[in-house]
C-alpha cells in the first residue's frame, strides 16, 4: 500500500482569487470571454475554466526556490515537476525575475510546514514574496521514491488537479469519527482541517474526468481503520496512466 502523503491545498481569498483571474486574463487574454447578467457586463472570465486549471493552450510556468539549495537539488525537483510533460503540453523552468512558482522546504511555522501547494492559477493570486508550494526537508539526498511520490503530486496540485480522494464516491466510504481521531494523531489536525481536506467532497459541476481513480499520484492513501468496510483507499506513489491520459487531454500537446 502507498504511503500517505500528508498534503493540504492552500486556498486564496476571495480578493486574492480576484487578482488570480485578472493575471490569468491578462497572460491569455484569447480564453476570456464576457459574462452577461446582473447590472451590465460583469469582468469577463476565462471560457475553459472549471475549478482553477490553466487555458487548454498549455502550461508554460517560471519556478524559483525561495531558501536557495544546490544545483543538483533544484535541478532534481524541477526534473519531477516536469514529468507530467511526458503526455501533456506542460513545462517548468527555473527562473530569477518574477517567478511564477515559488518554493520553499521549510518546517515552521506549522501552517507553513509539511507539503502543500495552491491549486491550479491560484498560484497568481499569492504575494510575489510568498511561496507557492512547500517541500518540507527535502534535499538531495531524499529518496527517489520520495521525489515520485510527493514532487509530482504537487506538481499536479499546481496543473490544477484535485484532491482524487475528495471525490464523493471515496468520501462516502470514510468514517467521520474515526477520520478525525485519525488524523489529529498522526498530523496534528484540527477536526476542521480534517473536514476540509478529507471529508468534504468536491462539487461534481467542479471537476472534470471519469470515475475516481484510487492509484492516481493525486489519491490520500486511506487506511482501512478509518473506511467504513476496513479496506483501504490504496492511494498513488507515482503517475499513473490514467493520470498521463487525463492531463494530455486538458492540456494537449500540439498536432493531437
Amino acid at each position: 500500500m502507498a504511503t500517505f502523503i500528508a498534503c493540504r491545498t492552500r486556498t486564496l481569498s476571495p480578493a486574492a482569487q480576484l487578482a488570480a483571474e485578472r493575471a490569468i486574463m491578462e497572460r491569455h487574454p484569447e480564453e476570456a470571454r464576457p459574462v452577461r447578467g446582473g447590472r451590465g457586463d460583469r469582468v469577463t472570465r476565462i471560457a475553459v475554466n472549471i475549478g482553477n486549471r490553466w487555458p487548454a493552450a498549455g502550461v508554460r510556468l517560471t519556478v524559483s526556490f525561495l531558501d536557495g539549495g544546490s544545483v543538483a537539488l533544484r535541478k532534481r525537483i524541477l526534473e519531477h515537476m516536469n514529468a507530467w510533460s511526458k503526455s501533456a503540453n506542460v513545462r517548468f523552468r527555473e527562473a530569477r525575475t518574477d517567478p511564477d512558482v515559488r518554493i520553499t522546504r521549510v518546517d515552521s511555522p506549522p501552517e507553513d510546514a509539511g507539503y502543500w501547494s495552491y491549486l491550479g492559477t491560484e498560484i497568481l493570486g499569492a504575494e510575489a514574496d510568498e511561496p507557492t508550494m512547500n517541500l518540507e526537508g527535502f534535499t538531495a539526498r531524499t529518496s527517489e521514491a520520495e521525489y515520485r511520490r510527493v514532487v509530482r503530486h504537487e506538481a499536479g496540485h499546481t496543473l490544477g488537479f484535485e484532491h482524487e480522494h475528495m471525490r464523493s464516491e471515496f468520501v462516502r466510504r470514510i468514517d467521520r469519527r474515526k477520520a478525525i481521531r485519525y488524523f489529529r494523531k498522526t498530523d496534528g489536525w484540527t477536526p476542521e482541517e480534517v473536514r476540509e481536506q478529507v471529508l468534504t467532497p468536491l462539487e461534481e459541476t467542479s471537476i472534470m474526468g471519469s470515475a475516481g481513480d484510487e492509484h492516481s499520484i493525486m489519491c490520500y492513501q486511506i487506511p482501512g481503520e478509518i473506511t467504513k468496510d476496513g479496506q483501504p483507499i490504496v492511494g498513488g506513489i507515482d503517475i499513473d496512466r490514467s493520470d498521463f491520459a487525463f492531463a494530455a487531454s486538458i492540456y494537449p500537446k500540439r498536432g493531437r
